[in-house]
């Protein structure tokens, strides 16, 4: 007698965001030898492939969640110790997570030294001066140096605390907005012609922050 399957469509969705996970993973790292080989045009389309893996996966992991709550399947089974959602949270020795609460990024990420997860934060006014700025500074063949970046930090007239700043903009690299060149020498924005008008769906592409 054949023995029925178990799979739900739940875990057809965790398979498909890792699939997903993966290829963007493959992505990026094609991406940092091309940038460190000097093949900055193969660095930019790979980085931009990434970022539309990203998108998509963020949408399989939407999706998942969505079929998990309607199904009441117990999120406890899902959750750490310390009770926050691992769909949401960085991997232990993996890349920072970006997720949104409500008008403010988020970045969780493992502590290297402790290895205990942490949250930084920055609000989504300062993330939208950090692209407004990138939009009208930045291109392909150009690099903006970091410090120049974060003069849009001070969108009060204040000098906020430069980790804000990075979690921008590690959240913009991961995405594939933007892609670091080596050494310090800072930023180029494959497609800055297109950032304003792209914000909002970059920012509604963000997952919500859970917590237990």
């Amino acid at each position: 007698m054949k023995r029925q399957s178990t799979v739900t469509p739940t875990d057809n969705m965790a398979w498909a965001e890792a699939a997903l996970r993966d290829c963007e993973e493959t992505l990026r790292a094609k991406a940092e030898t091309a940038l460190s080989e000097g093949r900055y045009d193969d660095a930019v389309h790979l980085a931009s492939f990434a970022r539309a893996v990203n998108e998509t996966a963020t949408r399989a992991e939407n999706v998942r969640l969505s079929k998990a709550s309607a199904g009441h399947q117990a999120l406890s089974s899902a959750q750490p110790e310390d009770g926050r959602p691992t769909g949401h949270m960085a991997r232990s020795g993996g890349p920072a997570c970006y997720t949104r609460d409500r008008d403010v990024l988020v970045k969780t990420a493992t502590s290297k030294k402790s290895g205990s997860l942490y949250t930084v934060r920055a609000s989504r006014q300062q993330v939208e001066a950090i692209i407004g700025y990138l939009a009208a500074n930045g291109g392909p063949d150009d690099p903006i140096p970091t410090r120049q970046i974060f003069t849009a930090l001070s969108v009060d007239g204040s000098t906020p605390p430069a980790y804000q700043g990075h979690v921008v903009l590690g959240w913009l690299k991961q995405i594939g907005v933007i892609v670091k060149r080596r050494g310090d020498s800072g930023y180029v924005v494959p497609e800055a012609g297109l950032l304003d008008e792209q914000f909002e769906d970059l920012w509604r592409s963000l997952p919500p922050h859970l917590t237990g």
